[in-house]
């Protein structure tokens, strides 16, 4: 993952860059609109029912349906039909608007509630649920190239990559959100209190992008829509549609976990993207998240806003599900959790860890008393998870030279849907330093501290705190190698009967980490004399040598070619 170039200082004027790469402006197209509005529709285009009697009021809130027809271009070769947005109307309406926007995977965004989220049961899953708590609602497909729109539910690339690949259009991204554009303009963003949005898989897609664009999504929930793309290229490699990895965008200017930072500044909103952890088509596992969730909460720190991440394990289809349903509303209500104390980021090798997920897990608002539900998503072999206990344990390896990290990564939630998916990484801490001398060169001493890969620089002040068994022998300087290792140049050679001893934590120049801790103190240790050996060969050994282009082989003493 590249770092995160997107801050608070600087979102307002990356907007501008993406929208420019967008449109081929800066400034937002608000004088488009739809061609055409029908209103009190009873029938939806494209699919074989009316499928929304059921919810009509007064049986159900839902009022009315209008139609937005948007035309996307004159050319009837490259667009056939025209994009077919619809509008519900609840009869009692919480003021607010609820975008839902569809994948590739259907004629109209209806077709894709009912099928994939309902699971073929009319009405539907999203839409019908949203409009029952007073949402008006707009639901928009995504756009077909050089193809009719099917009926019902039919799945598809929709011509996306034709369409890149022709370079009939100078901003090919622009007419994907076009549709939503054109009927955001015509319907009046000022008219709601709050604009939210959602979307499954293309849907999803468009829901991580657009709230980058148009500030006036004040929370959006992408649903399985996207990764970034070194996480992509690893957990799901295929090039999918043109859009998902357009050059211009995600090459040249910025990442999708820049953009989702994008999507929660200027002005602070919120974003909260759910994945599926058991997909059948995408965005599926139960790790990807760890590397890049935790850079987009960082980029907005102290902003404002807020980025969070929820996996759902409660289905295996590419959908929407009602657990992901509950989700949402609880976050839009602002009820969520957290953990009042962090589980301990360092091990020492072969001692026992452990982490009390379930002493630990607070919401902001009265606590559920149902059964919590624990999850560990990512950890070493080493550590287990009780999941009745909520107890995450385990005994890391007594490995000496080696102290590394492992990835955790955990998730609790209770049944309202307030929830904690936290990742770390577990340094291990070697039981005591290391110290030791490079084969034939006694004339400096090598230290491993605790950690490995823990510290930059040296102060030289801290030389005088290391001491020897034999006052004949001082530091004259030090340095840092790899990032790991210290290296003590002496005044002599050493010899086996020689120790070593650190007594230097608290003085005024302390040999520190990288995080500003410092290191422990220690007692006279032997140092082990020509611990690295002149090479790591033994006779026999065959290599390729890269620079000669040949063979060699080694015969414990030197290097020679085959040839």
């Amino acid at each position: 993952m590249t770092p995160n170039k997107i801050t608070a200082d600087n979102a307002r004027r990356y907007r501008d860059s993406l929208k420019l790469k967008i449109f081929g402006t800066i400034n937002f197209p608000y004088s488009i609109v739809p061609d055409s509005v029908i209103t009190r529709v009873d029938v939806i285009e494209h699919y074989p029912s009316f499928p929304y009697t059921p919810i009509m009021y007064p049986a159900g809130n839902l009022d009315s349906i209008d139609k937005f027809v948007i035309k996307l271009s004159d050319n009837l070769v490259d667009f056939p039909e025209n994009v077919k947005a619809y509008l519900f109307h609840p009869h009692n309406s919480n003021g607010k608007l609820f975008i839902y926007h569809s994948g590739h995977c259907a004629g109209v965004a209806t077709s894709e509630d009912i099928v994939a989220n309902g699971k073929g049961e009319e009405p539907g899953l999203v839409i019908p649920a949203l409009v029952a708590k007073g949402y008006t609602v707009l639901a928009v497909p995504m756009i077909n190239y050089h193809s009719q729109i099917p009926i019902g539910y039919n799945c598809g690339y929709n011509g996306h990559d034709d369409l890149f690949a022709d370079g009939n259009y100078p901003y090919p991204m622009a007419l994907f959100f076009k549709p939503l554009i054109a009927s955001l303009n015509k319907l009046g963003r000022q008219n709601y209190s709050d604009i939210y949005m959602t979307g499954l898989s293309g849907g999803g897609w468009t829901t991580s992008i657009y709230p980058a664009i148009d500030s006036s999504i004040s929370m959006s929930f992408p649903v399985a829509g996207s990764w970034p793309i070194p996480v992509r290229y690893v957990y799901y490699p295929t090039v999918g549609d043109g859009e998902q990895s357009y050059p211009s965008i995600f090459n040249d200017l910025l990442d999708y976990h820049e953009i989702y930072s994008l999507a929660c500044l200027a002005p602070a909103r919120k974003m909260l993207q759910i994945n599926n952890r058991y997909d059948a088509c995408c965005f599926a596992g139960a790790e990807p998240h760890i590397f890049y969730v935790d850079s987009v909460a960082k980029a907005l720190n102290a902003s404002g806003g807020e980025f969070r991440f929820y996996l759902d394990e409660t289905d295996t289809g590419h959908q929407v599900t009602p657990r992901a349903l509950e989700i949402m509303f609880t976050y839009i209500n602002n009820q969520t959790g957290y953990l009042q104390q962090k589980p301990a980021d360092t091990i020492t090798n072969g001692t026992l860890y452990s982490y009390n997920i379930k002493n630990n897990f607070r919401v902001n608002s009265i606590a559920d008393n149902s059964v919590w539900k624990y999850s560990l998503l990512k950890s070493p072999a080493w550590l287990n998870l009780d999941t009745l206990t909520g107890i995450i344990s385990g005994v890391a390896g007594e490995g000496s030279i080696f102290a590394w990290q492992d990835s955790v990564s955990f998730k609790v939630e209770d049944s309202t849907g307030r929830f904690v998916v936290y990742n770390y990484n577990l340094v291990h801490k070697r039981v005591e330093p290391i110290v030791f001398t490079k084969f034939n060169d006694s004339s400096a001493a090598y230290l491993l501290p605790h950690y490995s890969a823990s510290m930059e620089s040296i102060n030289p002040g801290s030389g005088s705190f290391f001491y020897f068994n034999n006052p004949g022998i001082s530091v004259l300087s030090m340095s840092i190698e790899n990032n790991s290792v210290i290296r003590l140049q002496l005044s002599r050679s050493l010899t086996i009967t020689d120790s070593i001893g650190y007594n230097g934590y608290g003085s005024a120049f302390p040999v520190r980490y990288r995080n500003g801790a410092r290191l422990d103190n220690f007692g006279l240790k032997p140092i082990q004399l020509n611990a690295v050996k002149r090479t790591y060969a033994t006779a026999g050994m065959i290599r390729f040598n890269t620079e000669t282009g040949k063979f060699e082989y080694f015969n414990g003493h030197d290097w020679i070619d085959m040839h």
